[in-house]
């Protein structure tokens, strides 16, 4: 037989709070636990479930998107049209961060007095698109 733990074992071994695990349950994350004497024991395999919901946090889907995930069919075309439209998003974000570094980079090279009085002719160095209204 497995270890049954706590809520509080969960959530000290995961780092997610009780009331977040409540959470997750209320809306299907994570499946309902076992009760005993009217407390949540938890298998030790919904670690593994809450450590997948914390990497798809981070890659950025909400929590609706996390459902879609762990719920997909065999094959996952959901996940895999998730994933695809994911990747777009963060190819635009990694974009749009490469302009802001290279727009940072060229104000700590330049040494004129203002951007307005700038002489020094850094800005012709900005990257294609840098600097260009949308």
């Amino acid at each position: 037989m497995s270890t049954m733990l706590t809520i509080g074992d969960v959530a000290e071994r995961s780092g997610i709070a009780s009331t977040a695990l409540r959470y997750y349950e209320q809306v299907g994350l994570i499946p309902a636990p076992r009760r005993v004497g009217g407390q949540r024991r938890y298998e030790e395999t919904v670690l593994t479930r809450l450590e997948v919901i914390r990497l798809c946090k981070t890659a950025g889907f909400s929590l609706t998107e996390i459902a879609l995930l762990l719920d997909d069919s065999p094959g996952r075309p959901v996940a895999r049209e998730l994933a695809q439209a994911k990747l777009a998003e963060i190819d635009a974000q990694l974009a749009s961060l490469a302009q802001a570094r290279a727009i940072i980079e060229w104000g700590m090279r330049c040494t004129c007095p203002s951007i307005e009085l700038c002489t020094c002719g850094i800005h012709q160095e900005l990257p294609a698109g840098v600097g260009q209204k949308r």
